[in-house]
């Protein structure tokens, strides 16, 4: 993992590369995010980042007692997301990471909420530069660290109950960085996780970006190396959404 400072840096950085990006997109498909055009990104990210600034900055426990913003005009939606960045990084800055606060799964504390704000920031920053036609790799280290918080959060939570329970094991492997997981079936639709090198009923491999990539759905499995058994690795990579 990355330190607390590392992750509000990566925040910092990548939530500037997205408003520069979407700011020449804003009326461009969103290929990762279909039906959505770069506008309905960027006020996703509003809403994503208001929402962790007020549950952290709120001590909420409770999910029930989230209070939602409401949207402000389009020509404001660029001005109203940097004020929203700028205000986040100064709540998360501002906290103690152990200081408990709502979350979906794992440790509830403000130091989950950082570095899930740094990788979905990350994540939806290449969705805007492809959309405003720049190619675009996530840093090796930061995609490395983010298909660790991807298998132990994403996986578990995002688990499409119509998929079932996963029909074999899968290992991940980063070809340029440090990184390797193995993904065992449990009962019911859980899975365990592991950061080891083993054997699974499939491999699969690239560089830290095109895994990261691959996991969130932004890039085809053919991008990726698939040694072993290709139908449970393309079972694991569709059980999840891309949002």
């Amino acid at each position: 993992m990355l330190t607390t400072t590392e992750y509000l840096g990566v925040l910092r950085r990548e939530g500037d590369a997205f408003a520069d990006s979407i700011a020449r997109a804003l009326n461009a498909p969103v290929a990762s995010c279909e039906p959505w055009v770069g506008a309905d990104l960027l006020w996703h990210m509003i809403e994503v980042h208001y929402s962790w600034k007020f549950i952290t900055q709120t001590h909420l426990m409770n999910p029930a007692d989230y209070v939602p913003r409401s949207k402000p005009d389009d020509r404001d939606l660029l001005s109203e997301y940097r004020t929203g960045l700028d205000e986040l990084i100064n709540v998360l800055s501002s906290l103690d990471p152990a200081r408990s606060c709502w979350t979906w799964v794992g440790v509830q504390d403000v130091a989950w909420v950082i570095r899930r704000m740094a990788h979905e920031t990350a994540v939806h920053a290449w969705d805007a530069h492809c959309a405003a036609g720049n190619t675009a790799e996530i840093e090796a280290a930061l995609a490395s660290d983010g298909i660790d918080e991807f298998v132990h959060v994403m996986v578990r939570n995002d688990i499409r109950e119509e998929e079932g329970r996963l029909s074999g094991s899968v290992h991940l492997h980063c070809t340029d960085v440090d990184g390797e997981w193995l993904i065992v079936p449990t009962d019911a639709s859980d899975v365990e996780v592991t950061r080891e090198h083993a054997k699974g009923d499939c491999a699969i491999r690239g560089s830290a970006s095109q895994l990261l990539l691959g996991l969130w759905r932004r890039i085809p499995m053919s991008s990726l190396e698939v040694i072993g058994n290709a139908d449970v690795a393309a079972q694991f990579l569709n059980r999840t959404t891309n949002n």
